[in-house]
């Protein structure tokens, strides 16, 4: 369908994987894990409880080529957002309580599965201007086929400075507050996990090795798919029990996300995992096949009475591995430092499997900055339909969310 007010632009929906085997476009990325037919195709069936779309914009004058991902979604204030993070308000701030009885439908140009802007391909070939006037133009001409939509969200498609964030400001759409995303950048002299341990203070080295010393009677394997499937209920549990202490919650997984992501093909690495020789000795250590570069990386902790206690989730994507989602006994979170380990352990796996990016997401980021991961904003930008509405987010916004203040930290010595 041509795209509204935009002549040279036609706009093509894929909602089954038969149309995304018939004409989805190869991208021009490598990490493009987000938006290749078999994510997408997958999505369709809404196992995160948002519906989604795959869009191909096309220019009839140059053939530039842009694929989008769209998704539906309810917001509802008192549903999504926990009370603990609301902003400054009274005890009975009557914005908030305004706000909850109502359920509002939003279309989202972007991904709520991953942060970052790995849900589109070819927006580097807009300028900002246009940039903000295509966008725009897109999600009308999605929500009139639908009037039913309250508003639109473009999430996470250019950095918060990005003079595009700036044109699509100026056409009245609004920042919404959002966490950054944490990302650590991994050093190319950082081989093993040694390495990077030699690249810390002493403060942070004894901060590892007490989170550590914690980790007792606890062991760690990765789960095949048949074991994911084994475990599902157990990780379907142990997620919710864990997303639910969340600030913010869109995406509600189904209990078939993780089998399925256990079994989908992930975007090679970087750098092929093999044998490595020691020096004078005929014999070849060969990587454990937890660190094999096809498949995702699901890992699973036990007990020493073999109690699934803990499960976490990684999808390598080009030269990045994306932490996903994981869960938690809770019991076990202080008494064996849990978190503090899932993560030390998600770094070691991209350490040793050769990615130049640890993208550890939007959650716990005082904790995250002390493993070396550094803040990296993008905009997430809305805009109500009817104009009485949109005039009023800048109101509202500060009674249902606020960003939390948190302490940046360096582990890292000043020569690192």
């Amino acid at each position: 369908m041509p795209v509204k007010g935009q002549d040279n632009w036609s706009l093509r929906r894929f909602s089954s994987a038969e149309d995304l085997k018939m004409a989805w476009p190869e991208t021009g990325r490598e990490d493009d894990f987000w938006i290749s037919p078999e994510t997408l195709a997958f999505q369709f069936n809404q196992p995160q409880g948002l519906g989604t779309e795959a869009i191909l914009l096309h220019n009839t004058l140059d053939d530039r080529l842009i694929l989008l991902t769209a998704q539906t979604f309810y917001f509802n204030a008192a549903g999504q957002v926990s009370n603990s993070a609301k902003g400054d308000t009274s005890s009975y701030d009557f914005r908030r309580r305004l706000l909850s009885p109502f359920s509002f439908k939003v279309l989202c140009l972007g991904q709520f599965l991953t942060s970052g802007p790995f849900a589109q391909d070819g927006l580097q070939r807009l300028s900002a201007p246009e940039a903000a006037e295509l966008l725009p133009a897109v999600a009308a001409t999605l929500t009139s086929c639908h009037p039913s939509y309250v508003a639109v969200l473009i999430k996470d498609l250019y950095p918060l400075l990005h003079p595009a964030t700036r044109e699509l400001k100026a056409k009245k759409f609004h920042l919404l507050p959002a966490d950054p995303v944490m990302e650590l950048r991994l050093e190319k002299s950082w081989e093993t996990m040694d390495d990077y341990l030699a690249s810390l203070t002493s403060k942070y080295r004894v901060r590892y090795r007490r989170a550590r010393s914690k980790f007792t009677g606890i062991s760690r394997r990765r789960l095949s798919p048949q074991d994911v499937v084994f475990w599902r209920d157990r990780m379907y549990n142990l997620y919710r029990s864990t997303s639910s202490g969340a600030d913010f919650n869109a995406a509600h997984l189904t209990p078939e996300y993780f089998p399925w992501l256990s079994r989908v093909r992930s975007q090679q690495k970087k750098r092929t995992l093999q044998a490595e020789l020691i020096s004078d000795s005929p014999f070849a250590v060969v990587k454990p096949p937890e660190f094999d570069a096809s498949g995702n990386l699901l890992f699973g902790y036990f007990n020493s009475k073999g109690e699934m206690i803990g499960f976490t989730s990684a999808i390598p994507n080009g030269h990045v591995m994306h932490a996903h989602y994981l869960g938690i006994e809770d019991s076990y979170k202080h008494s064996h430092h849990l978190y503090h380990n899932m993560l030390f352990d998600l770094l070691e796996d991209a350490i040793v499997g050769g990615f130049d990016k640890l993208d550890y997401g939007r959650t716990a980021l005082e904790i995250k900055s002390s493993l070396g991961a550094t803040p990296v904003d993008y905009a997430c930008l809305i805009m109500a339909r009817p104009w009485l509405i949109n005039g009023l987010i800048p109101l509202f916004t500060p009674a249902v969310y606020k960003a939390p203040k948190w302490t940046p930290r360096n582990p890292f010595r000043q020569n690192t």
